[in-house]
């Protein structure tokens, strides 16, 4: 077994010059991540990403680095690489991932490039691809490729995560049909799909529902294939590694440096890249408006601004550059004089130990991005202060301030929220410093980058084990089983009523048995070791019409009523919620001609299986939500099901109501159900006895152990049971 991590960049550079190569390894968070795990689980670890030299230095070179894992680089085509990177990963999604939409530079030329690059690299990952392996990708730039791998290596074990934030529907939706689509259906290819945040993974959770129809359960996505669980798990950094840089040599040495060049004065830091997600014009105008608010700190206080350089072939980041240096210029011209700068400004990379002595400097890092999947500065920072002193200023639009709740929290884009949190910051003594970093610094050293991937790539484990592996029951898995039923002595029959022994129909009134249907119940009710059951969503009374006049038992409305032998409720009293729920799908019914409402005694149903398909989908999600938002605190379940929305009370519930009501009445040595939809998901995974079995009628994820494509070949397998 090995990990295969897919990333765009490789966790090594191959720089030439003229008498030498230099081959560096990345100490970046996701590599020392990835790298220690793979250490600690005693697996391989194999990276995939985009190759950023030619094959020839490769080639030459390829056995020159550390050798603690294996690197496959691709080479993609220059112009297909900046098609694919420039043009449509960074114009188009870091832009609208971000909330930028008028940033976002779409092109259909762009869009192919990207799915090309992905198709590449899913083939280079499916070459090198053994049975056991975890595929772990990252980022946006692979947003399609757990999908491709899925088509490719089916029983893979697949995980994604993203680093930047994924938008709520409204930004979402802006991207033409095919790219949603493609982006959805891509990440729902992964076991796991991981986001830095609850927020980010609900929009996703969201998009899927109301542009694919694919509903979750538990945040977990049932496909035909494959369960995906959508989850949050937040990256963090080695927190030991810049913990212990405070007493580095050279790191005393340089923060030294720092203090003596500043010592009658104050400093606040910011690093970033070059990006116009990190607000750092917002920064200028807050700092600028401090200054203006508050002119007793003016040749009190300094602003040490670096920005590493990022993308400058992008025409929106040389703008920004542009305007971040104009907004210097007339800071300092207007603001400092001869013997005070207030900002000073780097724009170049800073090594390790330079950015750990900025750190340990500045008495206030001010990180303001206006939208931030996470960012790991923010924590830097925070690890860094051994000496517990210092203060952290942080936006509320970054992922960071769900974890460091002791920061003080600010608003990008609120200049003088930040220039009234400068000053508190600035003032904080050093007992509250204390506090509020101990506090951040316990969490962070819990939460840290191994333990990260450790959760993620367990649960990527985990969900693996859960998909569907019910077999087809037929040849020898059908001879077993009838086998076993045939010497049992006590049996249970549980046989859901739509979709496993009638087929669906335009309006469930037209549903009916048929004499074939009601002959094989007779036969198999007749039988003394058999005890025969009807768990069906149909309301009493039609069951009763049907098949009322048969020795078996009933339970309808999903689990609200049981007969045996008269009709008892599961659920007291009229359900308070039922009116507003028939008011509100009524709305829909008007305005959508040839659906309609089913109502029973606890839940309503709305079914569009007769509206247009785009019509019916559409409406049908927008029903959804508000459901879901008007239901919200009170004692229901809403399912999504085939061609209908359905609100019933939680306590109707297949699995619970079988469980209690039949499952513990009786010592039955043979169990068997079967059913087609979501509902009876809820029984299956009841049954989990040495002698309890289930089956799916149908396509689709299942918990059920064996499965029957049709309702004709259910009412053939049971007729088999007696003969």
């Amino acid at each position: 077994m090995k990990i295969i991590t897919v990333s765009y960049r490789l966790p090594l550079s191959i720089k030439k010059s003229k008498d030498n190569v230099k081959i560096t390894q990345s100490a970046g968070g996701l590599a020392t991540a990835v790298l220690s795990y793979s250490e600690k689980s005693n697996v391989d670890l194999t990276w995939v990403g985009i190759a950023d030299f030619d094959k020839t230095t490769w080639e030459n070179n390829k056995n020159r680095y550390d050798k603690n894992f294996e690197v496959e680089p691709v080479f993609l085509e220059k112009q297909l690489n900046r098609m694919f990177y420039n043009i449509f990963s960074n114009s188009v999604l870091w832009a609208l991932f971000h909330y930028f939409p008028s940033f976002v530079e779409y092109t259909d030329d762009g869009f192919e490039a990207y799915k090309k690059a992905n198709e590449i690299v899913a083939q280079k990952v499916s070459d090198i691809y053994e049975p056991g392996d975890i595929i772990w990708i990252h980022d946006y730039h692979f947003l399609g490729l757990p999908h491709l791998l899925r088509k490719l290596q089916p029983d893979a074990k697949i995980g994604f995560f993203l680093h930047i934030p994924f938008p709520n529907f409204e930004i979402f939706r802006i991207l033409p049909n095919k790219v949603k689509k493609y982006i959805l259906n891509g990440v729902l290819g992964s076991n796991v799909a991981g986001f830095h945040t609850w927020d980010n993974t609900i929009h996703f959770t969201e998009c899927v529902e109301k542009i694919l129809g694919v509903p979750h359960k538990n945040f977990i996505f049932s496909q035909e294939s494959h369960r995906t669980k959508a989850g949050s798990f937040p990256i963090s950094i080695d927190f030991d590694k810049f913990h212990e840089a405070y007493d580095n040599d050279r790191v005393v040495t340089l923060r030294k440096e720092i203090k003596e060049l500043y010592e009658d004065k104050k400093i606040i830091f910011s690093v970033d890249r070059l990006d116009y997600t990190k607000g750092v014009t917002n920064r200028l105008k807050a700092f600028e408006k401090f200054l203006k608010k508050y002119p007793e700190w003016s040749e009190k206080v300094v602003f040490l601004l670096v920005l590493v350089p990022s993308r400058e072939e992008i025409k929106k980041y040389g703008e920004r550059k542009r305007m971040i240096e104009l907004s210097i210029g007339r800071i300092n011209g207007n603001m400092g004089n001869y013997k005070w700068t207030p900002v000073v400004y780097q724009y170049q990379p800073v090594n390790f130990n330079k950015l750990i002595a900025l750190y340990t400097s500045a008495d206030v890092a001010l990180i303001s991005p206006v939208r931030d999947g996470m960012n790991l500065v923010a924590k830097e920072y925070v690890a860094s202060r051994k000496d517990l002193r210092g203060a952290l200023i942080l936006s509320s639009m970054a992922g960071a301030a769900k974890d460091l709740k002791e920061a003080i929290t600010i608003n990008p884009f609120d200049a003088e929220m930040i220039a009234d949190k400068l000053s508190y910051a600035l003032n904080m003594n050093e007992k509250e410093q204390e506090v509020r970093l101990e506090r951040m610094q316990r969490y962070l050293k819990k939460h840290d980058v191994f333990n990260w991937a450790t959760k993620f790539l367990n649960e990527t484990e985990k969900i693996h084990k859960l998909d569907s592996k019910s077999t087809q029951l037929e040849t020898e898995a059908k001879k077993e089983l009838l086998n076993k039923f045939k010497v049992a002595e006590k049996r249970l029959l549980l046989i859901d009523f739509d979709g496993t022994l009638v087929n669906l129909q335009s309006k469930p009134e037209l549903a009916t048995p048929g004499d074939d249907v009601i002959k094989v119940l007779k036969n198999l009710a007749a039988n003394p070791k058999n005890e025969v059951w009807i768990v069906s969503g149909r309301n009493r009374d039609f069951l009763e019409q049907w098949l009322g006049h048969l020795p078996i038992g009933m339970v309808a409305e999903h689990g609200g009523y049981v007969k045996n032998p008269e009709w008892t409720p599961v659920i007291k009293g009229e359900p308070e919620w039922k009116q507003q729920v028939i008011d509100i799908m009524q709305y829909y019914v008007d305005s959508n001609a040839e659906s309609f409402i089913e109502v029973k005694e606890f839940g309503v149903a709305y079914h569009y299986r007769n509206v247009s398909e785009k019509q019916g989908f559409n409406t049908s999600r927008e029903l959804l939500m508000l459901l879901k938002n008007h239901m919200y605190n009170t004692p229901t379940q809403i399912i999504d099901g085939n061609k209908v929305i359905e609100v019933k009370h939680f306590m109707a519930h297949k699995g619970m109501t079988c469980k209690n009501n039949i499952l513990t009445q009786g010592e039955h040595d043979f169990v068997l159900a079967f059913g087609d939809d979501k509902t009876d998901e809820d029984l299956f995974e009841m049954l989990t006895g040495e002698n309890e079995f289930s089956v799916k009628v149908g396509q689709g994820n299942t918990a059920a152990k064996y499965r029957l494509n049709t309702v004709e070949e259910v009412l053939t397998f049971l007729n088999e049971l007696e003969n």
